[in-house]
């Protein structure tokens, strides 16, 4: 039977968003003119540590995890366009019903760790275009190979919202391509120096793997509108290097064979998700 979203959470996302819009929509003018008035910096290496606590980790619509908090730290270190990323899921109680030695094993596991290397460059005002590769360092018990992509997309800074468009084509098993649009929009807020980021995507799947993404009922290629995705996050800066970020994220299947492929894959054997957690990020 499908479980839809929880419509209380739902609302109280729409609550905080109506209420929080028109007072950072007063401070946008004063916060472009603060950054006209700062001096420039000379460019120097920038180094993130982050630690995501999340209700559940979804990876474009899929999810792979049930039943616990998951943690997932990185650490990015970039320079000039140059960047350098490592992330890993950390599982308390891991219960993969898919598992390929131990289903539903129950056991805290750290079971992926992703590497990321990426260039980005500002073309002309405004539109940045990135590339780069990922290499995802899976645990066997849940993938019997890892992963590798090759990436590159671009973005565009309007007025009010930024617009970009990515595409993922994995190299190494299971060939395919994944498509990725997205429109953001963050607001400066009118207290403690807050700020309130606004995210939209959706994204396609052209499998060449049947194996990969598998279509119940239906001996063919997976090639569809695949998962869109809503979030906020609310970043309430403590300090001049580290921030909080409490945030909130819907994942829904945009239909037709989607619905039945995401529900195949995810460990919950639903389509749609909600799920919350914070960010503790430390920038230096």
């Amino acid at each position: 039977m499908e479980t839809k979203p929880s419509l209380t959470w739902l609302t109280i996302m729409l609550a905080l968003i109506l209420a929080l819009a028109p007072l950072a929509a007063a401070q946008e003018q004063k916060a472009e003119d603060t950054k006209k008035e700062e001096a420039q910096e000379p460019e120097k290496p920038e180094f993130t540590v982050q630690v995501d606590a999340l209700s559940q980790y979804v990876f474009r619509g899929v999810a792979f995890s049930r039943t616990a908090i998951v943690l997932q730290p990185s650490f990015t270190a970039s320079y000039k366009g140059f960047s350098a990323n490592i992330w890993g899921n950390f599982d308390p109680h891991e219960r993969n019903p898919f598992g390929i030695n131990s289903p539903n094993r129950n056991n805290p596991k750290w079971n992926e760790t992703d590497f990321t290397f990426s260039y980005s460059r500002e073309l002309f005002k405004n539109f940045t275009v990135t590339g780069g590769v990922i290499y995802y360092a899976l645990d066997s018990n849940n993938a019997p190979q890892d992963s590798f992509e090759v990436f590159g997309g671009f973005s565009y800074k309007f007025p009010w919202f930024e617009v970009g468009y990515s595409v993922y084509r994995e190299v190494s098993h299971y060939p395919g391509w994944y498509m990725q649009w997205c429109v953001a929009r963050s607001f400066d807020l009118p207290f403690w120096g807050a700020s309130l980021d606004l995210n939209a995507g959706w994204s396609a799947e052209f499998s060449s793997d049947k194996a990969a993404f598998p279509i119940p009922g239906k001996n063919k290629y997976y090639n569809n509108l695949h998962a869109g995705y809503l979030q906020a996050a609310l970043n309430l800066p403590l300090g001049k290097y580290v921030k909080v970020s409490p945030k909130i994220i819907y994942w829904y299947a945009l239909g037709g064979d989607s619905t039945r492929v995401i529900n195949n894959l995810s460990w919950d054997r639903q389509h749609n998700h909600i799920l919350g957690g914070v960010s503790i990020i430390a920038t230096f």
